[in-house]
């Protein structure tokens, strides 16, 4: 990202800070009617990734260059645009009215604008998943079989991408952008800001720095709990990773152990409620289910997740002779009490769910209220340089987000309008001959494929477009199938040959990158087993009595105990081959219990794990 200077700063400072404003009013006191809404939306936020985003290594570093300036001023023009004959466009019939020569000057243009927008800011994968899909969009008349369309004109073409109100760039993607994301982008702001994120590492290497293998373990804590306030994987690892990286490898770990750790820490950030990164808002819009309830739902496989990998790295401490963190390296614990009230906003916003709010305006008093936190502490107040920081830096990763989510409405446009999606669907059913466990292994494999390279959010609903259509001919609940989709979503960040999150961990490990990606693929591997058991069992997501959710919770807990004995090879002595193929088998009876056959799998797990120790 660039780096300005002298008046032009100033200017886009002041504009950055004066699309967070609009935004903070809008979540408090109502938001315009939604075409104008997300007019405005795009209107401050898309110009900002061309002025701060250079195109190549070779431009500019401190300022734009001249087609930087010019494509600004356009990414301006076809927002204003929408926004100025909102009231017509409203009233206008898709399909049917006229597209104007200016709107198809104006489409054309911005739909090229955001694809080069999100090369620049996200990936040259997302950049490259939009143009395939405007690519069928204009050759599917000549695709063979289930994706054969009849194709429409390039004015109707325009029409589906630029003028659509539920889809295209301005769609229900940009409202939910626009309505909740921007204000929880600049509560995670606010939260760090405050020392919120400080908080919670200490919080970690108290509660885990005394424990054997404590580095790590305090990776996991920390990144769980920073990650519901960051929404970004990579931030995450850079956030929690410069401290624990570190930590890990003065402890025995080896470098990319470490960056491992940390990747896997990081990327389940964004599967820990309440927050989750976009990903649960958007699910609410798609699924019509409450966002309370979606967060509750995914409680307990959150937990699932981080319980794996704390058994991961407690058997790896186990079998390195890792020790803990020195006592005099440890916060006390009456300095942390002082800070309790940092767990306030996290509390606040449940609170506020629960009591009916919606998300936006939940999260507007959560930020007024943490405004307020920050100055019981010197250290912490939000000075009004900090507070200005703060807005401009949340308008910046909003304007990503927003790219994102203009280039996914384009591709769901697509998929959507030309029953590609519904195609894909039929395809899947036949490739696994009506079996619901291979269908799951095929979807998890196409949504592993379709996320390499691309951020969670468009990922998801990339996929989720596709694959929870086709879980759904199986009579997988509506919640599962979404919340299945989501996983890998957030997952893929950690597949290789384009694993993200691992690089970036690897990045400040000094490991071999590609090394490091395979090393977190495989340690995650209890996290890539949850959402297979929460398909199978429902009680996972809290849809059952209070004792089919107990039930299931320990026989998941105990099965993700035996799968992470079972890649680590190590429990209280070494395991042989034998003894770790008949640690997988229990985990695989307990995932996935059928009548009769859990007993066995409690039995088998029950005895290997005595056996363990007595050898001990």
């Amino acid at each position: 990202m660039r780096t300005l200077t002298g008046w032009l700063k100033v200017t886009i400072l002041i504009y950055g800070v004066s699309a967070a404003l609009l935004h903070l009013y809008t979540s408090g006191f109502g938001t315009f009617e939604p075409r104008t809404q997300r007019g405005l939306h795009l209107l401050f936020l898309l110009p900002l990734i061309y002025i701060l985003f250079p195109a190549t290594k070779n431009s500019p570093k401190n300022r734009p260059s001249l087609l930087d300036a010019i494509a600004s001023l356009l990414c301006f023009a076809g927002p204003a645009y929408i926004v100025w004959n909102a009231e017509r466009l409203n009233f206008r019939m898709v399909g049917m009215d006229e597209v104007l020569p200016m709107e198809m000057i104006l489409g054309t243009t911005l739909v090229l604008l955001v694809v080069e927008a999100a090369r620049r800011a996200l990936s040259r994968w997302m950049a490259l998943t939009i143009a395939i899909a405007l690519f069928y969009l204009a050759t599917a008349p000549y695709w063979p079989g289930l994706m054969k369309f009849k194709g429409y004109s390039f004015p109707r073409m325009v029409e589906v991408l630029f003028l659509a109100g539920d889809e295209g760039i301005f769609g229900f993607l940009i409202g939910i952008s626009s309505n909740i994301l921007f204000i929880y982008i600049l509560f995670a702001g606010i939260m760090i800001s405050a020392g919120v994120g400080n908080f919670l590492i200490d919080f970690a290497v108290w509660a885990a720095g005394w424990a054997k293998g404590g580095p790590a373990k305090i990776a996991v804590i920390s990144s769980s709990l920073y990650g519901t306030v960051s929404g970004s994987t990579v931030a995450n690892v850079y956030a929690t990773g410069s401290f624990t990286i570190p930590l890990m490898k003065k402890g025995k770990f080896v470098p990319k152990q470490a960056a491992a750790i940390e990747a896997i820490s990081s990327t389940g950030g964004q599967l820990m409620p309440p927050i989750m990164g976009a990903g649960a808002f958007i699910m609410s819009e798609i699924t019509g289910i409450p966002y309370f309830k979606i967060i509750q739902a995914a409680a307990i496989p959150a937990l699932l997740y981080y319980l794996g990998l704390f058994f991961v790295v407690h058997f790896i401490s186990l079998k390195q002779g890792m020790a803990c963190i020195p006592k005099a390296e440890r916060p006390s614990i009456f300095p942390m009490l002082r800070h309790a009230y940092y767990f306030l906003p996290f509390i606040l916003v449940v609170a506020f769910l629960g009591y009916g709010y919606s998300p936006s305006k939940s999260a507007f008093y959560v930020v007024l209220i943490i405004f307020g936190l920050s100055f019981l502490d010197r250290r912490t107040w939000l000075t009004p340089k900090k507070v200005l920081d703060t807005l401009f830096q949340a308008a910046v990763n909003a304007a990503i987000i927003a790219t994102a989510l203009a280039g996914s409405g384009m591709v769901v446009g697509v998929l959507t309008r030309t029953g590609a999606a519904l195609a894909f669907g039929s395809v899947l059913l036949i490739a696994s001959f009506n079996n619901l466990l291979f269908a799951m292994i095929l979807v998890f494999l196409v949504v592993s494929v379709l996320g390499t390279g691309i951020p969670t959010t468009p990922a998801y609903i990339i996929a989720v477009t596709v694959g929870a259509s086709a879980l759904g001919k199986f009579d997988v609940a509506l919640l599962s199938a979404h919340l299945f989709v989501f996983y890998y979503a957030v997952l893929s960040d950690l597949t290789p040959p384009d694993a993200i999150t691992a690089f970036a961990a690897a990045n400040l490990a000094g490991s071999e990158m590609m090394a490091t990606g395979i090393e977190a693929f495989k340690l995650g591997i209890a996290g890539f087993l949850i959402p297979f058991a929460f398909v199978f069992q429902p009680a996972l997501l809290l849809q059952g009595t209070l004792s089919e959710i107990l039930m299931a919770t320990g026989l998941t807990a105990l099965g993700v105990a035996c799968l992470s004995a079972f890649l680590v090879g190590y429990v209280w002595s070494p395991l042989n081959w034998l003894h770790r193929l008949l640690f997988a088998s229990a985990a695989i009876l307990l995932v996935f219990p059928t009548i009769g056959l859990e007993l066995v799998g409690i039995g088998l797990s029950g005895g290997l794990f005595v056996w363990a120790r007595i050898k001990k």
